[in-house]
């Protein structure tokens, strides 16, 4: 049986919590968990961030497997034929980032899994673009996008990693586009830049998300540090109601609550 919040995420020591005041006495977008704070944080949120990469990637391996029996019905079948190999290529790398996520293991490992696992992932969407050409090659790009784009909102992971999986996606959007025999140089390049802008801002928006929830994690350690002291207040003066001042024994008080317990 797992401990309760209370007891797993207690803060340890005076230099902690003076540490959560300094930060909530701050602007809230200063704020910044390292140390104990920012491993209690971890593991505080780790279950929940866990839970929503493996449902992320198992719905994309789903709808990555649906699409291509869709393709197989809807079009030409040199044109499904040649999107084949590359959406192969998607599902094992989601479903192995969806089972190292499983539990928890080294920082390294985790960071590792993820960012390859999200790598294979936008290059398997992009190059079934690429290999089939036409109106696929463009629009599979799109979707490599939106793709990142969604794993950016959601994943409550550290702003590093984010940043690394919004420079993979615009990478590959760039190299791929830069190759795209329909579209010139410079509106390859225009067009990188005008979704960097998205992504710059979703970003953004991913960091305020955490650094709210990173708040909100330290009004909490706050709040039970104060809970604790006042139990602890509570039970000395409930000692002092049962115990006599001047002989440091139990008084009247606690007889008559024993006899009425017995």
């Amino acid at each position: 049986m797992s401990a309760s919040p209370q007891v797993r995420y207690q803060p340890r020591g005076p230099a902690v919590m003076a540490e959560v005041e300094r930060l909530l006495a701050g602007r809230t977008r200063d704020i910044r968990l390292r140390g104990e704070l920012g491993r209690l944080f971890q593991e505080r949120s780790w279950s929940r961030t866990a839970k929503i990469i493996r449902a992320w990637m198992i719905w994309v391996t789903l709808l990555d497997v649906l699409t291509l029996g869709l393709n197989a019905i809807l079009l030409p079948k040199a044109v499904a034929l040649s999107m084949l190999p590359p959406a192969c290529l998607l599902p094992p790398a989601a479903l192995a980032t969806a089972f190292i996520w499983r539990k928890p293991r080294g920082v390294w490992l985790q960071r590792v899994s993820l960012l390859a696992g999200l790598f294979l992932i936008l290059l398997s969407v992009a190059l079934v673009g690429v290999s089939a050409g036409g109106e696929f090659y463009e629009r599979h790009l799109n979707i490599m996008l939106f793709v990142a784009i969604t794993a950016i909102i959601i994943f409550a992971i550290p702003l590093a990693w984010t940043m690394t999986v919004a420079s993979l996606a615009l990478g590959l959007y760039l190299i791929f586009q830069l190759q795209n025999p329909g579209l010139e140089r410079g509106s390859a390049v225009a067009g990188t830049l005008f979704f960097a802008s998205g992504i710059i801002a979703t970003v953004v928006a991913r960091r305020t998300i955490t650094i709210l929830a990173q708040k909100t994690f330290l009004l909490e350690l706050r709040d039970m540090r104060r809970v604790a002291e006042l139990a602890d207040a509570n039970a000395r003066l409930e000692r002092l109601a049962k115990t006599d001042p001047l002989t440091g024994i139990a008084n009247r008080r606690w007889m008559m609550e024993t006899l009425n317990r017995l």
